[in-house]
C-alpha cells in the first residue's frame, strides 16, 4: 500500500498532459479517447479499456484472465464486441506475472502492427512495476504508455520507440 502511495507520487511528478506528447499517434489517443466522454460506471482501468476498444472500433476482446463480470461489462456498453480467445486486436491483461507476459507478448505469434495490450495495476507492487518496465524494454514494443492504473502497449512497426507516462 505505501509503495503504490508513494510510486503514484513519483508518477504524478513525472508524467505529462498531452501537450508534453509528440507523437501524433499518441496525442490524438489521448485527447480524442483518454480526455473525452463517454465516462463508464466502471474502474479507472475498466474505463481505459472500454474506451480503447471504442476508440479503435474493436470487436474482439481478450481477457487474461477470463472476467466474467468485466465480459457483461463489455457487452452491456459496447455493442457488436465479443470476448474472444485469442484475439489479436486487444488484450487485456488483468493480473500480470512473468509467465502471463511471456504467453500473451513475448511468444505470442497473433499479435499484429494494431493490436494493443492493455496490463492492470502496473504499480500495485515493486515486482509488477519491475514486469512493466521489462515489458517497456521488449524489442517488438514500439510505444507504451503508463497511465498509473493501466500500462498500454503497442507494436506500430512504423512507429519510433517511445515511452510516455501521461496523467488521466
Amino acid at each position: 500500500m505505501l509503495y503504490r502511495f508513494f510510486s503514484f507520487i513519483k508518477f504524478w511528478l513525472s508524467s505529462s498532459n498531452q501537450h508534453g506528447v509528440h507523437s501524433p499517434f499518441v496525442y490524438q489517443y489521448i485527447t480524442k479517447c483518454l480526455y473525452t466522454s463517454p465516462r463508464f460506471n466502471s474502474s479507472k482501468s475498466h474505463n481505459i479499456l472500454l474506451k480503447t476498444i471504442a476508440y479503435f472500433k474493436y470487436s474482439l476482446v481478450q481477457l487474461v484472465p477470463a472476467n466474467t463480470a468485466l465480459e457483461k461489462e463489455i457487452s452491456k456498453n459496447l455493442k457488436g464486441v465479443s470476448v474472444f480467445n485469442p484475439s489479436s486486436e486487444i488484450i487485456f491483461i488483468d493480473e500480470p506475472n512473468k509467465e502471463t507476459v511471456d504467453e500473451f507478448i513475448v511468444q505470442n505469434k497473433n499479435l499484429t502492427n494494431d493490436t494493443v495490450i492493455l496490463v492492470n495495476d502496473i504499480y500495485k507492487s515493486e515486482d509488477t512495476n519491475k514486469l512493466w518496465r521489462s515489458i517497456k524494454e521488449l524489442q517488438q514494443v514500439r510505444v507504451t504508455i503508463d497511465l498509473f492504473y493501466v500500462g498500454l502497449v503497442f507494436f506500430r512497426r512504423e512507429q519510433v520507440k517511445q515511452h510516455f507516462k501521461i496523467r488521466i
